[in-house]
């Protein structure tokens, strides 16, 4: 192609993003030490010094644009960091080493930042041994400055929206993609179920992942297209293609549009089975969406992100408790489900436990994390009930990574003497309110008839039940292809959840990313789900498709989809299922 050049990656937030690019190197850089002649020390310390200044005025433009455009709460993101950024106890100690041993900025920076970090794994509270992701955060923008590398940079109100293209994006930076300078993202790493695309997917921005040597490629573009629907990334595309592309553009919000006319009509199907439709978030800035979506509640709150918002200061009790509040009012007599903090693993706090883990994933997160380290969670806890108080009723509390019908018995009742706690000290608190575990471990669905007798709820998250049932880490790009949700082992567990759920007369909620893929619908609403949990973007879509099946049909395409060998047949089958659907509904949806 004359005029430009088309990388390939993954697509996993449909859409068509036109823009220019703004590119961030998140990668480490080796740094090597290098003696300085002394009579260079006092630039050193200017070049540091210089760098800082940079780095602190992007932090505080970005809290501004944030400020501006999606609130304060988000504005707290990056004061806090700069803030760090301006502690006497980061860069007066960088100089200090700068004279003291004569080196170059970027070791100094280097040595002081494992220090620091050595300091917080010795600190008994959690709390604030989370706060190193805070400081690598700012120490690897500062590393970047001091290298002439590109770092982001905000977007004056009344530009053209840009296109976030990274190496690799941590969770703490993907909160960005919220304040409205960002129309599409594009990286070198990542997955379906990387926690930035899910935040990609529920604000509806376009995104393409795995796209090797991007940074490299874009680095001197002036602009480039994400096709979220292909997996394509073009870098200075032809005039012409440019525009064939807008046309594009403009015909996906044209469907969406048609989609959003249904919104107000209930999902049910022709042969009048109902179904919920509820939305996933990640911040309280969603929510407008997931109800101009038509969700009839919230499935899924991610209240990590309760500590990404508050950082580097540690979420209090009271910051929480109107967090939760907020997201209780917005949906007042609809369920609202708060996922308590999922840390650990290879999340949000890799560094929590003060050492490294050989195998995160399968180590101490979840409630595991929440039990053995309780100091966040009994804050956590007495916030939701303080949320709820006498007034709401619609507080659902998600236990996560459940695997023993002892943790959903603890945490009843830990909540049960954090209740009495609360009223004691005139603090209202909800008479009754729904704990529920979180499905998402193969032994958690081999006792499901067990945890029901416990639980008032079950949410599947088939993101990480689909991992640890085959095997597979869903972040591993060298085993990608083996991540396949249609798994009949992974059908047949969700098949059993399911009915032990019915069985005991309890909800059952499915908030993983199957539940917005249109292959997975009919089959799920086949295996009786009734609660389907989703990016707010895909509400309009799976309402659509829930209207247009008979429960009948969707019966018989669950019975023989589990009688499958292989996830291909599974795929293929429920794809001619499909498209067999499209063309009676005349509509077009693009997987």
């Amino acid at each position: 192609m004359s005029g430009g050049r088309t990388l390939t990656g993954q697509a996993v937030s449909p859409g068509i993003a036109i823009g220019p690019p703004m590119v961030v190197e998140n990668r480490p850089m080796p740094v090597t030490r290098e003696q300085v002649d002394p009579a260079r020390i006092a630039g050193e310390v200017t070049r540091l010094r210089d760098a800082a200044a940079r780095a602190g005025a992007q932090l505080g433009q970005l809290a501004e644009q944030a400020r501006t455009r999606v609130g304060q709460e988000y504005a707290a993101i990056f004061e806090a960091h700069r803030m760090m950024l301006a502690d006497p106890a980061l860069l007066d100690e960088v100089e200090r080493v700068i004279r003291a041993e004569a080196v170059n900025a970027e070791w100094a920076l280097e040595q002081v930042v494992h220090r620091l970090i050595a300091q917080f794994e010795r600190l008994s509270d959690v709390y604030l041994r989370e706060r190193q992701t805070d400081l690598l955060d700012v120490a690897s923008q500062l590393h970047r400055e001091l290298q002439g590398r590109p770092s982001l940079r905000p977007t004056p109100i009344g530009e053209e929206e840009g296109i976030l293209v990274a190496d690799d994006i941590p969770p703490s930076q993907a909160v960005q993609l919220a304040t409205g300078m960002v129309c599409g993202f594009a990286s070198e790493t990542g997955g379906q179920t990387s926690h930035t695309t899910i935040i990609a997917k529920s604000l509806g921005i376009p995104a393409v992942v795995g796209v090797a040597g991007l940074v490299g490629a874009v680095a001197r573009s002036s602009l480039v297209i994400v096709d979220g629907f292909e997996g394509h990334v073009l870098v200075d595309p032809d005039p012409g293609l440019v525009q064939v592309y807008r046309v594009r553009a403009e015909e996906h919000r044209r469907r969406q549009r048609e989609l959003l006319e249904v919104v107000q009509l209930p999902p049910v199907t022709l042969d009048q089975h109902r179904v919920r439709l509820l939305a996933n978030i990640d911040l309280l800035h969603e929510v407008g969406a997931a109800r101009d979506g038509g969700a009839e509640g919230i499935g899924l709150f991610r209240s990590e992100f309760v500590f990404i918002e508050a950082s580097p200061s540690l979420p209090d009790e009271d910051q929480q408790t109107a967090a939760y509040r907020a997201l209780l009012d917005a949906f007042p007599g609809q369920p609202v489900t708060v996922r308590t903090f999922d840390l650990g693993g290879k999340k949000l706090a890799r560094e929590l436990l003060g050492s490294p883990e050989a195998n995160p994933v399968l180590g101490l997160r979840g409630v595991r994390l929440c039990l053995q380290k309780p100091e966040f969670f009994r804050t956590q806890l007495r916030a939701l009930l303080r949320a709820a108080g006498t007034e709401r009723d619609n507080l659902r509390i998600m236990v996560p990574l459940v695997g023993h019908v002892e943790e959903i018995k603890t945490v009843r009742t830990l909540l049960n003497r954090l209740g009495r706690e609360l009223e004691g000290e005139g603090h209202p608190v909800p008479e009754t309110f729904s704990v529920g575990a979180m499905i998402e471990v193969p032994a958690a669905a081999m006792i499901a008839e067990h945890l029901a007798q416990e639980a008032d709820f079950f949410a599947i998250g088939t993101n990480d039940l689909t991992q640890y049932t085959l095997a597979v880490d869903r972040a591993n790009e060298q085993v990608a292809d083996l991540y396949r949700p249609f798994h009949p082992a992974v059908l047949r567990l969700l098949d059993r959840i399911i009915s032990a759920g019915s069985r005991a007369g309890i909800p059952v909620e499915l908030c993983g990313e199957m539940a917005a893929d249109p292959l997975a619908v009919p089959v799920l609403v086949g295996l009786g789900l009734e609660e389907f949990s989703m990016h707010p973007p895909a509400l309009p879509v799976v309402r659509r498709l829930v209207r247009g099946l008979s429960f009948r049909d969707a019966q018989r395409i669950a019975r023989r989809a589990l009688a499958m060998a292989t996830a291909k047949e599974v795929e293929e089958f429920l794809l001619e299922q499909l498209s067999n659907l499209l063309a009676h509904l005349k509509v077009r949806i693009t997987l």
